[in-house]
This record gives structure tokens, sequence and C-alpha cells, in this order.
């Protein structure tokens, strides 16, 4: 059976939030909750394992996520951009037959995605789920992107601010569209006014 995970990635600044938006007050099933902690919800009810990349030195978060019982790890280069620490986060689940790359930004992804893009991957090398709107037709990529064993050395190469895209762009015949209706794989915080 393989075991399929969930890196999240946790290690951002915020700069274009204006401080730390993991802390942005979302809404939730009991009210508003921090951004990171909703994202983490929905892929802990996926029943999927996975990790929380932190930036180095994030003592908040680290002790916050003791607290809950979630793994974490720090990536020293996270400051460098999204691609170290999306290489950390492999690194640190080697054991793992497949990886699905979450944004912590992304809390309205429904736990049933996360699973939906992991069984995909059972019979792909690379799933995008893409939200599908039948009234212009238009498809549009979204989050988490899966990747299988076979992408690992890549994964690891990861680095600067572009995460898995140019992985993507050079396996673009690899990767499978998974069509589905969650508006939230398109749904990232960037702003408050996001929230």
């Amino acid at each position: 059976m393989k075991q399929t995970g969930v890196v999240v990635l946790a290690a951002g600044s915020g700069e274009r939030y204006g401080h730390d938006k993991r802390l942005a007050a979302v809404p939730g099933k009991q009210g508003h909750e921090p951004m990171l902690l909703a994202t983490l919800r929905a892929v802990r009810a996926s029943g999927l394992p996975f990790i929380v990349v932190l930036r180095s030195g994030d003592l908040q978060w680290e002790q916050e996520l003791d607290a809950i019982g979630v793994d974490w790890i720090a990536c020293p280069e996270a400051h460098k951009g999204m691609g170290h620490s999306l290489a950390a986060g492999v690194h640190a689940t080697q054991h793992w037959d497949g990886w699905l790359i979450a944004l912590a930004d992304m809390p309205f992804i429904q736990p049933g995605t996360y699973r939906a893009v992991a069984d995909a991957l059972n019979q792909h090398r690379i799933v995008r789920p893409v939200l599908h709107n039948p009234v212009t037709n238009k498809r549009q990529p979204g989050h988490p992107v899966g990747f299988d064993k076979t992408c690992a050395f890549e994964l690891l190469q990861c680095s600067g601010d572009q995460g898995a895209r140019e992985l993507l762009k050079h396996h673009a015949s690899d990767v499978a569209e998974l069509l589905c209706h969650d508006e939230g794989i398109v749904q990232d915080i960037d702003r408050p006014e996001d929230c």
C-alpha cells in the first residue's frame, strides 16, 4: 500500500500581507481561527500523514504545533524562497511514496480534495486539481499538486521562489488534471480582504 502525505509549506514571511498572515482570522466551523490552523484542520481531516515546514526560529508556531501534536520541521534556507522549503519537506519524508504540496495560505481546500489527489497518484506521476467552470467551460489549475516517488530527486532540487513550477513545465505531458468542484483549490489569502 502506497503512503502519500502532505507537505504544508508555512515558512513564508507574509510580506505582501503586512504581518504574519498565518495568524489571519479565517471563518471556520467554530468561528474564526488562524489561517494556518484552518489549513491544518482540513489536511488532518483528510486522514493523510502530513508535515509542516516552518522557517528557522519560528518559536511561536513550533510551540503551537507541538501543543496540538503536529509534526513540523524548520527550514534554515526558507528565506531564499518556497523551493527550499519544498525540498526540505520532501527530504524529511523520503519514506513516503508520494507528496501533495500544500500551501499554508489556502485554508478552504476540502479534506476530500486532498484524498482525491492522493488517490489519483496511484495511477499518475503528477496530479493537479483543476476547477472546472461549467458556464464558461474554463479550467483553472489549483493546489495541492501531487507528485509520486519518481519525482523525488527533482523535488529535492527545488530552490528559489518557484516551488515546483519548473518541474511542472518540464513534465507537462505527465501532469494529469483532476477535475473537481472545490473552489478552495484556487482561493489563496494574499491580502487581509481575502479572508
